[in-house]
Protein backbone atom coordinates (compact mmCIF):
# COMPACT_ATOMS: atom_id res chain seq x y z
CA UNK A 1 0.00 0.00 0.00
CA UNK A 2 1.37 3.46 -1.02
CA UNK A 3 2.29 5.55 2.00
CA UNK A 4 -0.26 7.97 1.69
CA UNK A 5 -2.75 5.54 1.30
CA UNK A 6 -1.83 4.11 4.72
CA UNK A 7 -2.12 7.64 6.17
CA UNK A 8 -5.85 7.55 5.13
CA UNK A 9 -6.84 4.39 6.23
CA UNK A 10 -8.93 4.91 9.87
CA UNK A 11 -7.19 4.29 12.52
CA UNK A 12 -9.02 1.71 14.67
CA UNK A 13 -11.12 2.40 17.68
CA UNK A 14 -10.52 -1.76 18.92
CA UNK A 15 -9.90 -1.47 23.15
CA UNK A 16 -6.40 -2.68 24.17
CA UNK A 17 -5.54 -5.64 25.53
CA UNK A 18 -5.93 -5.75 29.11
CA UNK A 19 -2.78 -5.04 30.97
CA UNK A 20 -3.71 -5.19 34.65
CA UNK A 21 -7.84 -5.63 36.51
CA UNK A 22 -10.12 -3.03 37.22
CA UNK A 23 -11.86 -2.04 40.33
CA UNK A 24 -13.94 -4.55 42.86
CA UNK A 25 -17.03 -3.52 44.68
CA UNK A 26 -17.60 -4.51 48.38
CA UNK A 27 -20.91 -4.34 50.31
CA UNK A 28 -20.29 -3.92 53.69
CA UNK A 29 -23.26 -3.88 56.35
CA UNK A 30 -21.27 -1.46 58.69
CA UNK A 31 -19.16 1.52 58.30
CA UNK A 32 -15.71 1.19 57.76
CA UNK A 33 -12.68 2.78 59.72
CA UNK A 34 -11.11 5.87 57.69
CA UNK A 35 -7.74 4.53 58.34
CA UNK A 36 -8.13 1.68 55.72
CA UNK A 37 -8.01 4.60 53.41
CA UNK A 38 -6.09 7.40 51.91
CA UNK A 39 -8.70 9.50 51.75
CA UNK A 40 -8.97 12.32 49.05
CA UNK A 41 -11.92 14.03 49.69
CA UNK A 42 -15.05 14.03 52.13
CA UNK A 43 -18.93 14.99 51.86
CA UNK A 44 -21.55 14.12 54.71
CA UNK A 45 -24.96 14.43 53.56
CA UNK A 46 -28.15 14.43 56.21
CA UNK A 47 -31.50 13.99 55.40
CA UNK A 48 -34.29 13.57 57.79
CA UNK A 49 -34.39 10.12 56.50
CA UNK A 50 -30.79 9.03 56.03
CA UNK A 51 -27.17 10.06 56.97
CA UNK A 52 -24.32 9.17 54.18
CA UNK A 53 -20.63 9.53 54.45
CA UNK A 54 -19.18 10.32 50.74
CA UNK A 55 -14.73 9.67 50.55
CA UNK A 56 -13.00 10.03 47.62
CA UNK A 57 -10.31 7.45 48.52
CA UNK A 58 -7.13 6.09 46.24
CA UNK A 59 -7.98 4.28 43.90
CA UNK A 60 -11.80 4.49 44.40
CA UNK A 61 -14.50 5.78 46.39
CA UNK A 62 -16.77 4.60 49.49
CA UNK A 63 -20.23 5.40 50.96
CA UNK A 64 -21.76 5.07 54.06
CA UNK A 65 -25.25 4.71 53.92
CA UNK A 66 -27.27 4.84 57.51
CA UNK A 67 -30.73 4.26 57.66
CA UNK A 68 -32.80 3.98 61.04
CA UNK A 69 -30.07 1.40 62.34
CA UNK A 70 -28.97 0.04 59.48
CA UNK A 71 -25.93 0.43 57.63
CA UNK A 72 -24.63 -0.43 53.77
CA UNK A 73 -21.47 0.56 52.95
CA UNK A 74 -20.08 0.61 49.13
CA UNK A 75 -16.09 0.46 48.70
CA UNK A 76 -15.14 0.70 44.99
CA UNK A 77 -11.22 0.01 45.34
CA UNK A 78 -8.84 -1.41 43.09
CA UNK A 79 -7.22 -3.86 44.93
CA UNK A 80 -9.01 -7.23 45.30
CA UNK A 81 -8.53 -8.43 48.71
CA UNK A 82 -11.37 -7.66 51.27
CA UNK A 83 -10.02 -4.77 53.72
CA UNK A 84 -11.97 -6.46 56.19
CA UNK A 85 -14.33 -9.53 56.62
CA UNK A 86 -16.20 -8.11 59.31
CA UNK A 87 -19.57 -7.43 58.07
CA UNK A 88 -18.43 -7.91 54.52
CA UNK A 89 -21.87 -9.40 52.64
CA UNK A 90 -20.57 -9.63 49.28
CA UNK A 91 -17.21 -8.77 46.66
CA UNK A 92 -18.07 -7.97 43.08
CA UNK A 93 -15.30 -7.12 40.38
CA UNK A 94 -16.59 -4.38 37.78
CA UNK A 95 -15.65 -6.02 34.96
CA UNK A 96 -17.86 -5.26 31.83
CA UNK A 97 -20.96 -4.18 32.61
CA UNK A 98 -22.72 -5.06 35.78
CA UNK A 99 -25.90 -4.62 37.68
CA UNK A 100 -26.72 -5.16 40.82
CA UNK A 101 -29.75 -4.83 43.17
CA UNK A 102 -29.94 -5.47 46.65
CA UNK A 103 -32.10 -4.97 49.94
CA UNK A 104 -30.02 -4.41 53.44
CA UNK A 105 -31.83 -4.87 56.60
CA UNK A 106 -35.25 -4.12 56.60
CA UNK A 107 -34.69 -0.26 54.94
CA UNK A 108 -32.38 0.39 52.67
CA UNK A 109 -32.80 -0.99 48.66
CA UNK A 110 -29.75 -0.75 46.68
CA UNK A 111 -28.91 -0.83 43.11
CA UNK A 112 -25.45 -0.28 41.19
CA UNK A 113 -25.04 -0.87 37.37
CA UNK A 114 -21.06 -0.55 36.44
CA UNK A 115 -19.29 -0.05 33.34
CA UNK A 116 -15.61 -0.91 32.64
CA UNK A 117 -13.93 0.62 29.23
CA UNK A 118 -10.19 0.08 28.40
CA UNK A 119 -9.99 3.10 25.25
CA UNK A 120 -7.60 3.71 22.94
CA UNK A 121 -4.89 6.80 23.94
CA UNK A 122 -6.95 8.96 21.70
CA UNK A 123 -10.44 8.35 22.86
CA UNK A 124 -9.04 8.19 26.42
CA UNK A 125 -7.75 11.31 26.21
CA UNK A 126 -11.32 12.77 25.17
CA UNK A 127 -12.51 11.19 27.12
CA UNK A 128 -10.90 12.38 30.88
CA UNK A 129 -10.51 16.14 29.15
CA UNK A 130 -14.73 15.50 28.63
CA UNK A 131 -15.08 14.33 32.78
CA UNK A 132 -12.64 16.61 33.77
CA UNK A 133 -14.50 19.60 32.21
CA UNK A 134 -18.01 18.23 33.06
CA UNK A 135 -16.48 18.39 37.16
CA UNK A 136 -15.35 21.70 37.20
CA UNK A 137 -18.20 23.68 35.15
CA UNK A 138 -20.60 21.60 38.15
CA UNK A 139 -18.08 21.58 40.61
CA UNK A 140 -18.08 17.63 41.73
CA UNK A 141 -16.32 16.27 44.12
CA UNK A 142 -12.91 15.36 42.37
CA UNK A 143 -9.26 13.73 43.30
CA UNK A 144 -6.66 13.76 41.14
CA UNK A 145 -3.53 11.34 42.01
CA UNK A 146 -0.48 12.17 39.67
CA UNK A 147 1.44 9.91 38.28
CA UNK A 148 4.61 8.13 40.05
CA UNK A 149 7.54 5.70 39.56
CA UNK A 150 5.27 2.48 40.29
CA UNK A 151 2.02 3.86 38.65
CA UNK A 152 0.18 6.28 36.44
CA UNK A 153 -2.09 9.39 37.45
CA UNK A 154 -5.81 9.00 38.24
CA UNK A 155 -8.91 11.05 38.05
CA UNK A 156 -11.66 10.30 40.44
CA UNK A 157 -15.09 12.03 40.34
CA UNK A 158 -18.38 11.76 42.44
CA UNK A 159 -21.47 13.30 41.09
CA UNK A 160 -23.74 13.33 43.70
CA UNK A 161 -27.36 14.22 43.79
CA UNK A 162 -29.12 14.30 47.27
CA UNK A 163 -33.14 13.73 47.99
CA UNK A 164 -35.13 13.44 50.99
CA UNK A 165 -35.34 9.73 50.70
CA UNK A 166 -32.32 8.79 48.13
CA UNK A 167 -28.71 9.18 47.31
CA UNK A 168 -27.95 8.93 43.93
CA UNK A 169 -23.85 8.84 43.06
CA UNK A 170 -22.45 8.71 39.44
CA UNK A 171 -18.68 8.02 39.89
CA UNK A 172 -16.24 8.06 37.07
CA UNK A 173 -12.76 6.09 37.72
CA UNK A 174 -9.68 6.92 34.83
CA UNK A 175 -6.40 5.22 35.33
CA UNK A 176 -3.76 6.90 32.73
CA UNK A 177 -1.58 3.58 33.27
CA UNK A 178 -3.62 1.26 31.38
CA UNK A 179 -6.25 4.03 29.89
CA UNK A 180 -9.20 2.71 31.83
CA UNK A 181 -12.47 4.64 32.68
CA UNK A 182 -14.88 2.65 35.44
CA UNK A 183 -18.58 4.36 35.63
CA UNK A 184 -20.74 3.67 38.14
CA UNK A 185 -24.60 4.16 39.25
CA UNK A 186 -25.56 3.74 42.41
CA UNK A 187 -28.47 4.83 44.47
CA UNK A 188 -29.08 4.31 47.87
CA UNK A 189 -32.97 4.48 49.01
CA UNK A 190 -34.71 4.10 52.20
CA UNK A 191 -38.15 2.15 52.02
CA UNK A 192 -40.52 2.71 54.13
CA UNK A 193 -41.51 -0.10 56.79
CA UNK A 194 -44.98 -1.10 57.70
Amino acid sequence: MPPLERARTPMSNRTKQRRSGGLTLLLYQRTLHPELFRILGTERVQRRAYEADIWLVEGGHVISFTANKNTLTEVIVTNNEPLTDRGLLQTIPCRGEKYHEMTSGANIRYMISTQEEQLTQTLYEATKHEISTYASKRELMTAEVPATAETGATLSVLDIERHSTELQIHAFHLFDENQMVIKTQAIFEVVKTA
